[in-house]
């Protein structure tokens, strides 16, 4: 889990950019705030709502398996600010501990995350494809979600039972349906672990970043846990971001 002094913002900010040129600096100041910095603080301010006639985008997270959690905690943060939050699991990897232990940092009670988290779980590709493709449309028009999770994105497709390229399909059209969503508005978070090492890994990546708008790889690199965008290149370099024992 992220340490609550962690300056994730940088990842905040690739979600709810307007593509490279970023919010304007009003917007990005407030998304700034949503998760507490060093220099920042401010961790209680409410986080703006995306306006919905304009592009969002589709971020990617890829690393290593805490990209998981990583992303849960981010869900569970919109939450803690209002925000009604649409997550749909495709790694069984939900960890409601993640969400009851930000509420009690914040000071608030677990359902204060619990009932503005929609919570959706797929065990096959074919069972994440109807909830992307069939489900996940009508979901936003219903709670307007100021976020939406699809966690593991890729974990299903490596499913043997499944033909290597009816997988490639299918999670193609999932990335088809997902970026039509971001162009019109809702920003997505899809966190892709770099696991298991198996011979889709990498062709299921790849699928991944061409759908993305943005990707943002992390890596561990002498004791730290550094965040690089991929797409479009950072001309900043890595961020380091510092995670607690328990991510």
């Amino acid at each position: 889990m992220l340490d609550n002094q962690t300056p994730v913002w940088y990842l905040w900010v690739m979600i709810y950019r307007d593509g490279v040129a970023g919010s304007n600096r009003q917007e990005t100041d407030g998304l700034l705030l949503l998760l507490a910095s060093p220099e920042g603080g401010g961790g209680s301010a409410p986080l703006p709502v995306p306006r919905r006639e304009r592009q969002a985008s589709l971020t990617v997270l890829a690393g290593p398996g805490f990209v998981l959690d990583l992303g849960t905690t981010l869900a569970g943060q919109a939450a803690l600010r209002g925000l009604t939050v649409l997550y749909v699991d495709g790694a069984n990897a939900f960890d409601p501990y993640i969400l009851s232990r930000l509420a009690k940092d914040a000071g608030q009670p677990p359902k204060a995350i619990l009932q503005r988290l929609h919570l959706s779980r797929a065990f096959t590709c074919h069972q994440l494809e109807t909830l992307i493709a069939e489900r996940l449309p009508s979901a936003i028009a219903r709670y307007r979600p100021g976020l939406v999770v699809v966690s593991g994105w890729s974990h299903l497709f490596h499913d043997e039972n499944v033909p290597a390229r009816e997988a490639f399909r299918i999670l193609q059209h999932t990335g088809r349906r997902l970026r039509s969503l971001a162009e019109v508005g809702q920003p997505i978070l899809a966190t892709h672990p770099e696991e298991p090492a198996t011979p889709r890994l990498r062709p299921l990546g790849e699928i991944l970043a061409r759908a993305a708008t943005i990707v943002v790889r992390l890596r561990e690199e002498e004791g730290e846990v550094l965040a690089l965008q991929e797409k479009p290149p950072s001309p900043h370099g890595p961020h380091p971001l510092l995670l607690d024992s328990q991510l």
